[in-house]
């Protein structure tokens, strides 16, 4: 895209591109130099950084630095503010709670964990993550997944849960087998630490995060607290490991 508003960059010559090329790429220094500088850092004599500001149509240096100096101040790009999650995401236990889950996972022989829909990869991530650690841990993400078969005559089992309103039907029928078990540990991560499924478990993570759904109902909700407690979970889990 031509700067200065100059968009006939053939009838440059190599002299004028290289006072083009580093007029643009130095604005910002440019606005607080002489003509001398700047053709001192091109390369090219004084005369020629005056024949090349009035090519582009300028009548004097000092025009020239004032447009500028008002383009730098009207284009320059805002700088991103990064506030996917901060201290009002997690709540202030979110330290000790992690640390009884950490150590139930560590004294348990067999590990699930549950997610529907959006939630599904997250599972399967955190499944994976574990299972890097050396514990045996299953992703399931079928709500028609045998889990009870799969557990029956087992002990120390723990199930991890991950829903958003924690009422998510498939999830609150596959655990309601093992509410009761007292071989089984059911652990929720949801940001509603009053809904069905956080009232079914023994430990529940929970954060804090608006839900943000499309016009057409996909869930655009940010994920990055329930990665934060996966990863938080895991660096406990790789301490207690190393002790």
């Amino acid at each position: 895209m031509a700067y200065f508003g100059f968009k006939d960059l053939s009838s440059l010559s190599n002299i004028d591109l290289s006072i083009y090329r580093y007029v643009t790429q130095n604005s910002d220094k440019v606005v607080y130099m002489r003509v001398r500088d700047i053709a001192q850092n091109a390369h090219v004599s004084s005369s020629s950084v005056m024949r090349f500001i009035h090519k582009i149509v300028f009548n004097s240096f000092p025009e020239f630095k004032a447009y500028i100096k008002n383009d730098n101040l009207t284009m320059k790009p805002e700088q991103p503010k990064f506030t996917y999650i901060n201290e009002s995401n997690i709540p202030k236990d979110i330290a000790s709670k992690l640390m009884i889950s950490a150590n139930a996972v560590f004294e348990s022989d067999n590990i699930a964990m549950l997610g529907m829909g959006d939630f599904a990869f997250l599972a399967e991530y955190a499944a994976r993550r574990m299972a890097s650690l050396g514990f045996n841990t299953t992703p399931v993400t079928d709500p028609f997944y045998p889990l009870l078969a799969k557990l029956r005559n087992t002990t120390n089992n723990i199930i991890f849960c991950f829903s958003v309103t924690g009422e998510t039907a498939e999830l609150i029928e596959l655990i309601n087998e093992f509410v009761n078990d007292e071989d089984v540990k059911i652990v929720c991560i949801t940001s509603n630490g009053n809904s069905t499924i956080a009232k079914m478990s023994r430990y529940v993570l929970n954060y804090f995060e608006k839900t943000h759904h499309l016009s057409n109902n996909y869930d655009m909700s940010s994920q990055i607290p329930v990665m934060y407690i996966i990863e938080r979970l895991d660096h406990i889990l790789e301490n207690m490991l190393e002790q």
